[in-house]
């Protein structure tokens, strides 16, 4: 009989010990599940803090929020999530494809010569790791920790290389990242739209003079010098142009998007009517005699170039530029 009841309370206290065990291992579950989502969530912030970190030392001196006039009207280097929603500066998860990363990675952004000096190889993979990692600014609760963000806090303070993880390239079984669509060597020559701009709106100008003095002399008479200067305001506009859709492509002017498409659209617009006004005025030579058409066509294409003109100074120097 004792052995009987030696042998049940055993029995019970074993099921009682299952039970607390069972409990126990059905509650750690959500347990570390919340745990892990909080180091996913403290990670995040701790790479947008550490990026933020980097603009305001090295960059906020020329494109902070305070400055009257930021360099290049880029002035909300802080506002990482202004940055990241524009295309033409940052392609999320894709540094590579990210004209940002492409000027930092060069040592273009900021130049040797910055008043706060150049960036260092570990700021570097930081602001890589950033845009590798989504470009994100209020952390978001992730399913999954990533690597990289788990290492992106290491990089400044020990001033090691980071990982492939945290550097955002693929793994080995990862889909390749696709190159940029147009070659850094042309993005390189739309520098010179700012240049080859000043040709054509002289050379437009010089035009709509002469052939004004023509009508106010009452002459239809065909003027070389009038011809002269269209046609080679149309052989300049050309490049002209082509050079301003490459300069925009390198992300100058983002800053004032609207500005840029209105300035694109009108110069490209701009430079049609200057060709169609040389060819008439070619046709016009071949007569000798100046027709109705092609002073409407030489009208026209200088009040569009006063007009293009007009909005790429706004681009560059802010849409406040001509306030009194």
């Amino acid at each position: 009989m004792k052995s009987w009841t030696t042998i049940g309370v055993l029995a019970t206290c074993m099921a009682l010990y299952s039970g607390f065990a069972l409990a126990e291992s059905n509650s750690s579950g959500p347990i570390v599940a919340a745990s892990t989502s909080r180091t996913t969530i403290s990670s995040v912030a701790e790479i947008v803090a550490a990026v933020r970190g980097v603009f305001a030392d090295k960059c906020s001196g020329c494109h902070g929020s305070d400055l009257v006039r930021p360099r290049g009207r880029f002035g909300y280097v802080l506002d990482l999530r202004r940055i990241a929603e524009n295309p033409e500066m940052v392609i999320p998860s894709s540094p590579d494809e990210s004209e940002l990363w492409q000027l930092v990675k060069h040592g273009e952004m900021p130049p040797p010569d910055a008043p706060r000096g150049p960036l260092s190889e570990a700021q570097k993979n930081i602001i890589r790791a950033w845009i590798a990692d989504g470009a994100q600014d209020i952390p978001a609760p992730a399913t999954a920790q990533s690597p990289r963000v788990a290492a992106a806090n290491r990089i400044e303070s020990a001033g090691e290389s980071p990982p492939i993880a945290v550097q955002g390239k693929p793994s080995e079984d990862a889909t390749p990242a696709p190159s940029s669509v147009i070659p850094r060597e042309l993005l390189w020559l739309g520098r010179f739209h700012l240049l080859a701009i000043h040709f054509p709106i002289a050379l437009m100008i010089a035009a709509f003079i002469g052939e004004a003095w023509s009508v106010w002399r009452r002459s239809r008479a065909h003027l070389q010098s009038v011809n002269f200067c269209v046609r080679l305001a149309a052989i300049a506009a050309i490049p002209t142009v082509t050079f301003g859709w490459l300069y925009a492509a390198a992300g100058n002017g983002a800053e004032s998007l609207q500005l840029l498409t209105v300035h694109r659209w009108l110069g490209s617009t701009t430079g049609a009517c200057i060709v169609a006004a040389a060819v008439c005025s070619e046709l016009d030579q071949r007569r000798g005699e100046r027709s109705r058409r092609f002073q409407a066509l030489l009208t026209a294409a200088v009040l569009l170039t006063v007009a293009t003109a007009h909005f790429g100074a706004l681009v560059v120097h802010g849409p406040d530029f001509f306030d009194w």
